[in-house]
């Protein structure tokens, strides 16, 4: 049994392609938990209609909105029992065999603990068709290689197991990105596979929440230089590793206890320590070290 755990917010647009995806999956023991957030579109309807349709489809109406997006999925894990838990965002398109694919994948893992499962996405819009057949650039695995990322590796990319589920439903008290999250608890207290195989069309369109994706490390490396006015870390995503270590801490591995300290610390040196600290520590960015220091030559660190 696999819950999907769809987010929706003023979505109308685009939320019935998704629940159409979700119908066709080629495995069929799901249920799609649906919570919106206050949409004023016609989401709702959208999604109460369907679920008088199929019973896999479960809207929740809590009278709870205004969550954003990352507290809004955090606050819907609350409704999910499955051995297994998909977040879904409303704008995607899913593969058929996504579900059976990454839960074989998961499956053959078999997690001692905590354990998610990534998989990849293709880049697509409606009047360009596929662009990319890869919005996952890199795979993180440590600490070491995800905390200059700013980002986790996205969540609608992801499966993850019941104990992975109880530790994402202990509130942190500041949240950049639910995927941020969730990437954060799995390379310090869980298990990561990846399954290196696109299973979705990522939908790009100007509503995008996270923005667009560049599709390839020589885009990444071009908007590196186009932003270079931007900073090298967002504060959100520091705020939001700070409010992870704040809560976790005591149950970290003295290793990732001493990395997340020296990044935490990091803002209060001076340009030429710091380099030298990120240098020495093997920090990376899409798993190059030197792509990294590169970074910090071009922007100012932190706003």
């Amino acid at each position: 049994m696999v819950d999907i755990v769809l987010a929706t917010y003023n979505g109308a647009k685009y939320v019935e392609e998704q629940l159409d995806s979700f119908c066709r999956q080629t495995y069929t023991d799901w249920r799609c938990i649906v919570h919106d957030d206050g949409s004023t579109d016609g989401t709702q309807e959208i999604v109460r209609r369907r679920a008088k349709k199929d019973r896999r489809i479960v809207f929740i109406e809590d009278g709870v909105k205004g969550l954003g997006v990352a507290r809004h999925f955090m606050h819907i894990l609350q409704y999910s029992d499955a051995p297994w838990v998909m977040w879904a965002d409303q704008d995607d398109i899913w593969f058929d065999h996504k579900i059976r694919t990454m839960l074989s994948a998961g499956e053959k893992a078999a997690f001692a603990g905590a354990g998610v499962v990534y998989a990849n996405a293709e880049l697509w819009c409606p009047e360009k068709g596929v662009f990319s057949h890869r919005n996952t650039l890199f795979y993180p695995r440590s600490l070491r290689d995800m905390l200059f990322l700013n980002s986790g590796v996205q969540g609608a990319s992801a499966l993850f197991n019941a104990p992975m589920r109880q530790l994402l439903m202990e509130p942190l008290d500041y949240y950049a990105m639910h995927d941020h999250a969730l990437l954060l608890v799995a390379a310090t207290m869980g298990e990561i596979v990846y399954v290196d195989e696109p299973l979705m069309y990522y939908r790009q369109h100007a509503d995008n929440v996270t923005g667009h994706a560049p599709g390839s490390k020589m885009k990444k490396v071009q908007l590196m230089w186009q932003n270079r006015h931007e900073p090298v870390i967002f504060t959100p995503h520091y705020e939001g590793t700070k409010a992870f270590y704040d809560h976790f801490c005591s149950r970290l591995k003295d290793d990732d206890r001493q990395v997340l300290q020296l990044y935490l610390d990091l803002p209060r040196y001076a340009w030429l320590q710091r380099f030298h600290l990120i240098r020495r520590a093997h920090f990376t960015l899409l798993g190059s070290r030197w792509l990294l220091l590169t970074k910090l030559c071009l922007r100012r660190y932190k706003r």
